[in-house]
Protein backbone atom coordinates (compact mmCIF):
# COMPACT_ATOMS: atom_id res chain seq x y z
CA UNK A 1 0.00 0.00 0.00
CA UNK A 2 1.27 3.28 -1.22
CA UNK A 3 2.30 5.25 1.93
CA UNK A 4 0.66 8.27 3.02
CA UNK A 5 1.77 11.22 4.66
CA UNK A 6 -1.13 13.65 6.42
CA UNK A 7 0.07 17.29 8.04
CA UNK A 8 -2.03 19.10 10.55
CA UNK A 9 -2.08 22.45 11.59
CA UNK A 10 -2.74 23.70 14.96
CA UNK A 11 -2.90 27.25 15.17
CA UNK A 12 -2.25 28.80 18.59
CA UNK A 13 -3.69 31.39 20.39
CA UNK A 14 -1.71 34.76 19.09
CA UNK A 15 -1.25 33.47 15.36
CA UNK A 16 1.31 30.81 16.01
CA UNK A 17 1.18 27.82 14.16
CA UNK A 18 2.40 24.59 15.18
CA UNK A 19 2.85 21.70 12.53
CA UNK A 20 2.50 18.37 13.19
CA UNK A 21 4.08 15.76 10.76
CA UNK A 22 2.43 12.50 11.66
CA UNK A 23 3.84 9.92 9.22
CA UNK A 24 1.44 7.01 8.29
CA UNK A 25 -1.98 6.76 8.69
CA UNK A 26 -2.57 4.56 10.96
CA UNK A 27 -2.18 3.38 14.37
CA UNK A 28 1.14 5.14 14.60
CA UNK A 29 -0.44 8.08 13.53
CA UNK A 30 -3.24 7.97 16.22
CA UNK A 31 -0.43 7.36 19.03
CA UNK A 32 1.36 10.36 17.71
CA UNK A 33 -1.41 12.29 18.05
CA UNK A 34 -3.02 11.03 21.04
CA UNK A 35 0.15 12.20 22.50
CA UNK A 36 0.04 15.51 21.90
CA UNK A 37 -3.25 15.84 22.51
CA UNK A 38 -1.98 14.60 26.10
CA UNK A 39 0.78 17.05 26.57
CA UNK A 40 -1.36 19.97 25.23
CA UNK A 41 -4.08 19.15 28.14
CA UNK A 42 -0.95 18.63 30.54
CA UNK A 43 0.37 21.96 29.36
CA UNK A 44 -3.22 23.80 29.89
CA UNK A 45 -3.57 21.85 33.22
CA UNK A 46 -0.15 23.28 34.50
CA UNK A 47 -1.40 26.80 33.31
CA UNK A 48 -4.51 27.27 35.15
CA UNK A 49 -2.80 25.99 38.11
CA UNK A 50 -0.04 28.93 37.99
CA UNK A 51 -2.81 31.17 37.31
CA UNK A 52 -4.62 30.21 40.16
CA UNK A 53 -1.48 30.31 42.38
CA UNK A 54 -1.20 34.24 40.95
CA UNK A 55 -4.17 35.15 41.79
CA UNK A 56 -3.82 33.34 45.30
CA UNK A 57 -0.32 35.15 46.01
CA UNK A 58 -2.02 38.75 44.36
CA UNK A 59 -4.84 38.28 46.70
CA UNK A 60 -2.23 37.48 50.01
CA UNK A 61 -0.08 40.58 49.08
CA UNK A 62 -3.18 42.89 48.86
CA UNK A 63 -4.74 41.40 52.18
CA UNK A 64 -0.80 41.93 53.55
CA UNK A 65 -0.78 45.86 52.15
CA UNK A 66 -4.54 46.65 53.67
CA UNK A 67 -3.35 45.25 56.80
CA UNK A 68 -0.29 47.65 56.87
CA UNK A 69 -1.92 50.82 55.85
CA UNK A 70 -4.75 49.62 58.81
CA UNK A 71 -1.72 49.56 61.29
CA UNK A 72 0.15 52.40 59.99
CA UNK A 73 -3.30 54.57 60.32
CA UNK A 74 -3.79 53.64 64.09
CA UNK A 75 -0.31 53.74 64.88
CA UNK A 76 -0.64 57.45 63.33
CA UNK A 77 -3.81 58.21 65.48
CA UNK A 78 -2.23 56.73 68.47
CA UNK A 79 0.54 59.03 68.41
CA UNK A 80 -1.50 61.77 67.45
CA UNK A 81 -3.63 61.43 70.82
CA UNK A 82 -0.52 60.26 72.75
CA UNK A 83 0.97 64.13 71.69
CA UNK A 84 -1.90 65.83 72.42
CA UNK A 85 -1.97 63.99 75.94
CA UNK A 86 1.36 65.32 76.59
CA UNK A 87 0.65 68.87 75.31
CA UNK A 88 -2.58 68.78 78.14
CA UNK A 89 0.16 67.49 81.05
CA UNK A 90 2.96 69.76 80.13
CA UNK A 91 0.48 73.28 79.71
CA UNK A 92 1.55 73.36 76.01
CA UNK A 93 0.16 73.47 72.20
CA UNK A 94 0.66 70.51 70.33
CA UNK A 95 2.08 71.96 67.75
CA UNK A 96 4.51 73.89 70.81
CA UNK A 97 5.47 70.49 72.41
CA UNK A 98 6.55 69.39 69.16
CA UNK A 99 8.77 71.78 68.71
CA UNK A 100 10.35 71.71 71.92
CA UNK A 101 10.93 67.92 71.64
CA UNK A 102 12.75 68.14 68.20
CA UNK A 103 15.28 70.43 70.31
CA UNK A 104 15.05 68.27 73.52
CA UNK A 105 16.09 65.31 71.89
CA UNK A 106 19.61 66.84 70.68
CA UNK A 107 19.87 66.94 74.51
CA UNK A 108 19.07 63.33 75.13
CA UNK A 109 15.62 64.10 76.38
CA UNK A 110 12.69 62.54 75.04
CA UNK A 111 9.18 63.70 74.38
CA UNK A 112 7.46 62.28 77.58
CA UNK A 113 10.27 63.31 79.97
CA UNK A 114 10.20 67.05 78.49
CA UNK A 115 6.48 66.79 79.08
CA UNK A 116 6.90 65.70 82.83
CA UNK A 117 9.29 69.01 83.24
CA UNK A 118 6.70 71.43 81.80
CA UNK A 119 4.20 69.83 84.13
CA UNK A 120 6.40 70.18 87.00
CA UNK A 121 6.80 73.79 85.95
CA UNK A 122 3.57 74.30 85.71
CA UNK A 123 2.87 72.83 89.49
CA UNK A 124 5.67 75.62 90.95
CA UNK A 125 4.12 78.53 88.76
CA UNK A 126 0.49 77.34 90.23
CA UNK A 127 2.58 76.32 93.86
CA UNK A 128 3.65 79.88 93.99
CA UNK A 129 0.47 81.87 92.96
CA UNK A 130 -1.75 80.15 94.87
CA UNK A 131 0.07 79.98 98.14
CA UNK A 132 3.07 82.17 97.94
CA UNK A 133 5.38 79.18 98.95
CA UNK A 134 7.40 75.98 97.16
CA UNK A 135 10.11 75.98 95.34
CA UNK A 136 9.78 79.38 93.42
CA UNK A 137 9.30 81.07 96.57
CA UNK A 138 13.22 81.81 97.06
CA UNK A 139 13.34 82.68 93.25
CA UNK A 140 10.87 85.48 93.51
CA UNK A 141 12.48 86.60 96.72
CA UNK A 142 16.09 86.50 95.75
CA UNK A 143 16.29 86.89 92.15
CA UNK A 144 13.08 88.20 90.55
CA UNK A 145 13.28 91.67 91.93
CA UNK A 146 17.01 92.21 90.64
CA UNK A 147 15.20 92.50 87.17
CA UNK A 148 11.99 93.49 87.81
CA UNK A 149 10.17 90.21 87.27
CA UNK A 150 6.65 89.56 89.28
CA UNK A 151 4.53 86.71 89.60
CA UNK A 152 2.09 88.14 87.55
CA UNK A 153 4.03 87.83 84.67
CA UNK A 154 3.45 83.88 85.06
CA UNK A 155 0.56 83.95 85.66
CA UNK A 156 -1.02 83.52 82.21
CA UNK A 157 1.80 81.95 80.56
CA UNK A 158 2.39 78.26 79.37
CA UNK A 159 4.83 75.88 80.40
CA UNK A 160 7.62 76.49 77.71
CA UNK A 161 7.06 79.57 78.48
CA UNK A 162 7.21 80.02 81.95
CA UNK A 163 10.56 78.24 81.74
CA UNK A 164 11.56 79.68 79.24
CA UNK A 165 11.05 83.53 81.22
CA UNK A 166 12.54 81.84 84.88
CA UNK A 167 15.69 81.29 82.61
CA UNK A 168 15.93 84.79 81.05
CA UNK A 169 15.33 85.92 84.74
CA UNK A 170 18.17 83.72 86.09
CA UNK A 171 20.60 84.91 83.26
CA UNK A 172 19.84 88.90 83.32
CA UNK A 173 20.25 88.49 87.28
CA UNK A 174 23.55 87.15 86.51
CA UNK A 175 23.70 83.96 88.70
CA UNK A 176 26.74 81.78 88.12
CA UNK A 177 26.04 77.95 86.28
CA UNK A 178 25.92 76.66 89.47
CA UNK A 179 23.32 79.02 90.92
CA UNK A 180 21.49 78.60 87.56
CA UNK A 181 21.66 74.63 87.88
CA UNK A 182 20.31 74.94 91.59
CA UNK A 183 17.07 77.31 90.66
CA UNK A 184 16.59 74.60 87.55
CA UNK A 185 16.87 71.99 89.66
CA UNK A 186 14.27 73.07 92.35
CA UNK A 187 12.02 73.45 89.46
CA UNK A 188 12.25 70.06 88.00
CA UNK A 189 14.99 67.13 87.65
CA UNK A 190 16.78 67.20 84.86
CA UNK A 191 15.88 70.71 83.62
CA UNK A 192 19.43 71.91 83.55
CA UNK A 193 19.83 69.59 80.53
CA UNK A 194 17.93 71.66 78.59
CA UNK A 195 19.94 75.09 79.06
CA UNK A 196 21.34 74.76 75.61
CA UNK A 197 18.57 75.22 74.42
CA UNK A 198 16.80 77.79 76.09
CA UNK A 199 19.90 80.20 76.02
CA UNK A 200 19.21 79.40 71.91
CA UNK A 201 23.22 77.81 72.16
CA UNK A 202 22.35 75.25 69.43
CA UNK A 203 23.55 76.24 65.87
CA UNK A 204 20.38 77.99 63.82
CA UNK A 205 19.62 75.07 61.93
CA UNK A 206 19.15 72.96 64.35
CA UNK A 207 17.70 74.81 66.59
CA UNK A 208 15.21 77.89 64.72
CA UNK A 209 13.01 80.35 66.96
CA UNK A 210 12.90 78.12 69.74
CA UNK A 211 12.21 81.54 72.08
CA UNK A 212 8.89 82.39 69.77
CA UNK A 213 6.78 79.38 70.66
Amino acid sequence: MAEKKVSVRLVAEGGRRVRAELEGVGEAGARGFGRLSREMELANTRLAAFARRAGLALGAAAAAATASLGLIVRSTAESAAQIRQFAQVANATPEALQRWSAGARTVGIEQEKLADILKDVNDRVGDFLQTGGGPMADFFENVAPRVGVTADQFARLSGPEALQLYVDTLERAGLSQQEMTFYLEAMASDATRLLPLLRNELLPDVWTDFRLI
